[in-house]
């Protein structure tokens, strides 16, 4: 469940971008800061190209060359996990919108078993939380192998 003071940026860099900026500060390229880390150039390529995740080791690696905390790398990657999954679930509840109409919405709300909404895809996000699901392609799955296990 949300919280009320919570902060969503509309959009996040991944932590590459960063080391990118940090490597050009230092005048390093990625196979000098691949040799000073210890790890292999395909890899500083591929996190710099924002194609692949800064792992807890690599922070600590990324610590020593930079001088900026692992902690930093950390949280940066952990956020912009966040971010891409947050965007990935508003993708979900987008398609989850034609699903939502096969219901009662109206009648619902009414009941107060959920909450009155505006737009349809807010309507289906209320849906989705009150059945209990993460996507309705989730609770499609579920509720079929429940028919099947009746019939």
């Amino acid at each position: 469940m949300a919280k009320q003071n919570e902060y969503f940026p509309q959009s996040v860099s991944h932590p590459g971008e960063t080391l990118a900026e940090k490597l050009d500060e230092m005048q390093m390229g990625a196979k000098e800061f691949a040799v000073r880390s210890g790890k292999p150039e395909k890899t500083i390529t591929a996190v710099l190209k924002g194609e692949s995740s800064i792992t807890s080791d690599m922070a600590v690696q990324f610590e020593k060359v930079t001088r900026i905390p692992t902690n930093f790398w950390m949280k940066y990657q952990a956020g912009y996990d966040e971010y891409k999954a947050r965007v990935k679930h508003e993708h979900a509840i987008e398609a989850a919108v034609d699903w939502a109409k096969s219901f009662p919405v109206a009648a619902m709300a009414r009941c107060g078993w959920i909450a009155r909404k505006t737009t349809w895809r807010d309507k289906a996000a209320e849906l989705l939380e009150f059945l209990g699901f993460a996507t309705h392609l989730a609770w499609e799955e579920y509720y079929f192998n429940q028919q099947l296990k009746i019939a």
